[in-house]
């Protein structure tokens, strides 16, 4: 652990970056030049006065910046499935197919939100996303505990100061890949007009046969699986034109 004194006061810096500092460094990054910005970094994350930091040596600063910037995934973040906070496991939802409607309902409309709005409700999405392991059989084989929203509000203002905000971004990184092999097999991605979340949506209200059909299991009712995403399709390309 990183420690500095300023005027006797020691301060420390954190071994990750949270949500909450993560939205609060984002939402300044381009409001100031690269040195003033250096010492509201470390400011935002340790607390120590601006003024102070202002004030002293400007290695120190650049520095302690550098270190807290190391901290913040800049490239595309490895997804991570679970995670431990104050000796409880949490999960990432394991099985695709079991996403339930309130749960996609609320992670749609979080993600559906402009980006400075997003950055306010990650925390929250991550608490929709990640829940407490209730059953494991393996390491990545595991049952999490039934979407709640009052839970997930608890676990949310947890997680805004106790996790690392790399497991979120990672999440979300999956997720969207995830939907987009999907979209691909059904050919929405050739679509332009449609936004990333109303394919997601699309993919949701069609996942059951997609599965069957990438398990080549045999379809109940008249249409097979091509016809039926073909039907899809071209309703759908009639509805964004009308729009």
């Amino acid at each position: 652990m990183i420690k500095f004194k300023i005027d006797e006061q020691e301060y420390k810096l954190p071994e990750f970056i949270s949500i909450e500092n993560y939205s609060k460094i984002y939402k300044v990054k381009d409001l100031f030049s690269d040195d003033y910005f250096a010492a509201k970094i470390v400011n935002i994350v340790t607390g120590a006065p601006l003024e102070d930091l202002l004030e002293t040596d400007y290695q120190q600063v650049q520095y302690l910046a550098s270190y807290l910037m190391s901290l913040v995934p800049l490239e595309k973040p490895k997804f991570i499935d679970r995670f431990k906070i104050n000796g409880v496991d949490y999960g990432f939802f394991p099985d695709w197919k079991e996403l339930t409607f309130a749960e996609f309902v609320d992670m749609d409309t979080i993600s559906g939100k402009k980006p400075d709005e997003l950055l306010d409700l990650l925390h929250i999405l991550s608490a929709v996303m990640y829940r407490p392991i209730i059953e494991e059989k393996s390491e990545h084989d595991y049952k999490i505990e039934k979407y709640n929203v009052d839970s997930m509000k608890e676990r949310a203002e947890l997680f805004k100061k106790e996790l690392d905000i790399k497991y979120v971004l990672g999440a979300q990184f999956f997720f969207i890949n995830f939907v987009n092999r999907f979209t691909s097999y059904s050919h929405l991605s050739s679509i332009p007009t449609l936004s990333i979340w109303t394919k997601i949506k699309l993919t949701w209200v069609m996942r059951k046969w997609i599965w069957a059909a990438i398990s080549k299991k045999p379809m109940v009712g008249s249409l097979s699986s091509t016809e039926l995403l073909k039907t899809i399709l071209q309703n759908t390309r009639l509805y964004t034109k009308a729009k």
